[in-house]
Parts: C-alpha cells; sequence; structure tokens
C-alpha cells in the first residue's frame, strides 16, 4: 500500500510552467511502483527546452513513457449506443437522461432542438468567413456543448453522482498524494511534469460519496480542492499557430495522467482484494478525449495497456470524426457527448467508488456501518 503523504497547494492559476533544474532517470522497478514521481509540463533535454507545444514532445514525451496515439482508422462504428452498449432511442427522439436513475441531478446533458443546431451551424460558418481566432472557436463550443453543474459551498448530501467542468486546471502530479505521472519505459529519458492544464476536464464531484467518509477519500485517490475526484474526460481545442498533432499530444498527456492513476487505485483494491484482473476490471481502464479544431472535432478513447496485468503504457484511439458544419455532424457531437457522461457518471464512478471503498475499509475505515447508517 501507499504511505500517506501531505498534500501541497497547486500553484496559482497563472503561474508558468517551472523548468527543471535537473534530470533524474527512473529505475526499472518503477514500472510495478505506485510511489509519486515529480511531475511538470516542462522537459529539458540535453539540447532544448521542450514543453506540451513542442513538434519534438511526442517522440521526447509521449513514446518514452508508450503513450502512444494511433492515427489510423476510426475504431469500430460510430455510433456512440454501439460503442456503450446502450439503447439507441428511436429515430428523431432524445434520451431523458435525466429521468434515469442516478442521473437525476446532473447537469451536464445536451438536448439541442432543430432550430439550436441550425443557429450553431450558422454560427460556425460566419466563424469561418471571419477567419476569427482558435479562442473565438473554443470559447464558442465551450458554451455551447460543454456544460457545467452549478455550484454552492453546500454540499449536497444526496450521494447522486454529479460532473465538475474545470477550466484548464492546475494539478500538476508534483507532491500529490495518489497523483502520479504515467512511468517512462527508457531510463534515458529526462524528467517531465505533467504540467499541462487541458483546456476543459470533467471529474467525479465527491457529493457522489457518502459525507461520513469523504475526509478520507484522499487516502485512497486524488482528491483536488476537497471538491473533486477521478476525471473522465478531457478536451482540448488547437491554439493558433499549433498543430492538429500537437493538440492531440497535449490531450493525451493530460488524459494519461488521469488513466494512469485509475490503474494505480484498481490495482491498489486489488492487491488487497488478493484477486488477479479480470476482463471487468480491464474494460474500466479507458479515458475519453475530445479535439476541436475550428469547426472539426474528434472523439477518442484513450484505454490502458497491460502486460502481465501492469502497466504497459496507454493507446488512443479516434472513435468519431466530424464537422458542427451540418446537421448530422453536431447531433453526432450531441450523442457522443452526452453518452461519454452517462458513462463516466455511470459505469465509471461506480467502479471508482468500490475501489475507494475497499481501499478505505483495509485502512480501517467502517465503511459498511457508515453506508447502512445513511
Amino acid at each position: 500500500m501507499r504511505r500517506r503523504g501531505k498534500l501541497q497547494d497547486a500553484p496559482a492559476q497563472e503561474a508558468e510552467p517551472e523548468e527543471l533544474s535537473d534530470t533524474r532517470s527512473i529505475p526499472p522497478s518503477a514500472v510495478n511502483s505506485v510511489s509519486a514521481h515529480t511531475a511538470v509540463e516542462t522537459l529539458r533535454s540535453r539540447s532544448s527546452r521542450i514543453t506540451a507545444r513542442s513538434p519534438n514532445f511526442e517522440n521526447l514525451v509521449l513514446r518514452p513513457r508508450k503513450i502512444l496515439i494511433d492515427q489510423g482508422k476510426i475504431e469500430g462504428n460510430t455510433n456512440p449506443y454501439n460503442h456503450f452498449g446502450t439503447e439507441k432511442p428511436p429515430d428523431g427522439k432524445w434520451i431523458e437522461y435525466k429521468a434515469l436513475e442516478g442521473f437525476e441531478v446532473a447537469e451536464v446533458w445536451l438536448s439541442l432542438s432543430r432550430e439550436s443546431i441550425e443557429e450553431i451551424i450558422e454560427e460556425y460558418d460566419f466563424m469561418a468567413s471571419k477567419q476569427v481566432c482558435e479562442q473565438e472557436y473554443a470559447s464558442f463550443a465551450t458554451e455551447t456543448f460543454l456544460r457545467r453543474q452549478r455550484r454552492s459551498r453546500q454540499n449536497p448530501t444526496d450521494r447522486k453522482w454529479r460532473a465538475e467542468r474545470m477550466l484548464q486546471l492546475v494539478a500538476p502530479p508534483a507532491g500529490r498524494l495518489n497523483w502520479d505521472p504515467p512511468i517512462t519505459f527508457d531510463q534515458n529519458t529526462d524528467e517531465f511534469k505533467f504540467d499541462v492544464r487541458p483546456d476543459c476536464s470533467y471529474w467525479l464531484s465527491l457529493a457522489g460519496f457518502n459525507p461520513d467518509y469523504r475526509s478520507e477519500l484522499e487516502n485512497a485517490v486524488y482528491v483536488h480542492e476537497d471538491w473533486i475526484t477521478c476525471p473522465y474526460f478531457t478536451i482540448e481545442f488547437k491554439k493558433h499557430g499549433q498543430s492538429v498533432n500537437q493538440a492531440e499530444w497535449q490531450a493525451a498527456a493530460a488524459a494519461s495522467v488521469a488513466l494512469y492513476n485509475r490503474y494505480v487505485l484498481k490495482t491498489n483494491a486489488l492487491g488487497i482484494e488478493n484477486r488477479a484482473w479480470t476482463d471487468k476490471d480491464k474494460i474500466q481502464m479507458r479515458h475519453y478525449i475530445l479535439t476541436f479544431v475550428g469547426a472539426q472535432y474528434g472523439i477518442w478513447i484513450l484505454r490502458a495497456s497491460l502486460e502481465n496485468d501492469r502497466w504497459d503504457g496507454c493507446s488512443m484511439r479516434r472513435l468519431c470524426s466530424s464537422r458542427c458544419t451540418a446537421i448530422a455532424g453536431v447531433q453526432k457531437l450531441e450523442r457522443w457527448i452526452n453518452e461519454i457522461h452517462r458513462w463516466g457518471l455511470g459505469d465509471h464512478a461506480a467502479g471508482c467508488q468500490v475501489d475507494v471503498k475497499t481501499v478505505l475499509q483495509f485502512n480501517d475505515v467502517d465503511i459498511s456501518a457508515m453506508d447502512i447508517a445513511s
């Protein structure tokens, strides 16, 4: 089991990613370790300073950690219902997600009318005609497709799952409890801080956990500001002067931190239960990504690669690609986003909760009695 550590305050939002003052190699034993590693957005190579926007980022940061992006054909059917194994609604019908059990209080669902879809298409057409900057596209897509939960300092006690949308969250895994960067498989690779600050990401709110033991969660899983945990969806927009590949690399780097720590949580839980990985366990090891370039978008899945049930990197594959310049493209994006949230607040949240309970029970937190009492 991991040792308890002291959480450190996140750097100020406006702070620049810091540069490393030295380099260190990670020994082979680190492949099986869940101990903390130093992390950051900049890499000092032997000849230059590399950032997440560097044209060498994939070769110097991603590949040595076996974070691989498959640019080949789209995986499987582009229908999200087939991908997630959920029931497809009749043609022309919407799914009332808030009417589904367990999703009543979530406020991230999209329900776009024909009129609103046509307005979205007109907006993208206008932005293209005026050659607006990338930030205009990012701002419009965020306010249109990436909904957020209303917030209050009053913590909910209903134990319903909520998604928290975070914009450019500063959470580098440097000195943080249960928040480690993906391990490297090349001892000659320079150290790198994964301070990549994704444009947008969705995390689980702590509201879904029993309030009687929320204070103990950080001893099992990373908890940011006593507020959010277990991210499941990362969104990245192409920046001005940046290539499409660079946006994908940055998304992969951010998502890999979330996925690696999901793997660590599962590994800890399985070790306590003294049982081997099952196919059901392995299916849980995934994270979803949305990349945007103007009106064009791509939906990706990042899956953990396991070799003898040990972390062996991860692979990112495209599930869907389209544009918000026609009704079909907007509707497809709407369906994918809704189904990703359905998975995140459903299977993902439930799996994380089970593993967290296993770890806390091992740490002498009487989970069963607290759940019964509540």
